[in-house]
């Protein structure tokens, strides 16, 4: 991606952190792989920001920034002994957790995911299907890679990807 692209890309994301700080809704386009199955390249996301005194829940997928990148995983524990909170997350389709972040690095919980003009809301633990899903998805990077293909057969185009460890969107931002 060149230089400009990044930069007008930053300054989207930034702008969608603002809004959602204003108690508001922003959609992106997922560009990464590492909320697979759940979450396929090229899905439109509904984030919403949290209520005032709304806390995140165990098993919602959320929009984090930290150090200038936004990234959506899964809440997976909360360490409740500190005084501020600290959220462990990971991605579905990856082994080891992210780093712990602060509640204030937690700028919305994805709400609804459109794919192939559906909309869904994003399970905080699936079915047993889903569950399963995950698993393949976690522990072979061919059946990762069957399921992007899955749903490129599906889409009848072929959907971009970011390396497996980051989920990255585009710098289509709309504010709802």
């Amino acid at each position: 991606m060149t230089a400009p692209s990044n930069s007008r890309n930053a300054v989207h994301l930034e702008l969608a952190a603002e809004t959602l700080l204003h108690s508001s809704e922003v959609r992106f386009v997922a560009r990464g792989t590492s909320m697979l199955p759940t979450i396929v390249p090229g899905d439109r996301l509904t984030i919403k920001s949290f209520s005032p005194g709304e806390v995140p829940s165990y098993g919602e997928a959320l929009l984090v920034r930290r150090d200038g990148e936004f990234r959506i995983h899964r809440l997976v524990r909360v360490l409740d002994n500190t005084p501020q909170h600290i959220y462990i997350l990971r991605g579905d389709a990856l082994l080891q957790d992210d780093p712990p972040v602060l509640r204030s690095q937690i700028l919305g919980r994805v709400t609804a995911v459109q794919r192939a003009g559906k909309s869904f809301p994003v399970p905080a633990t699936g079915t047993l299907h889903q569950r399963l899903l995950r698993f393949f998805v976690r522990h072979s990077s061919a059946a990762a890679a069957l399921l992007i293909r899955c749903h490129e057969l599906r889409a009848g185009q072929p959907l971009r990807q970011a390396s497996p460890s980051a989920a990255s969107f585009d710098s289509t931002v709309e504010s709802v």
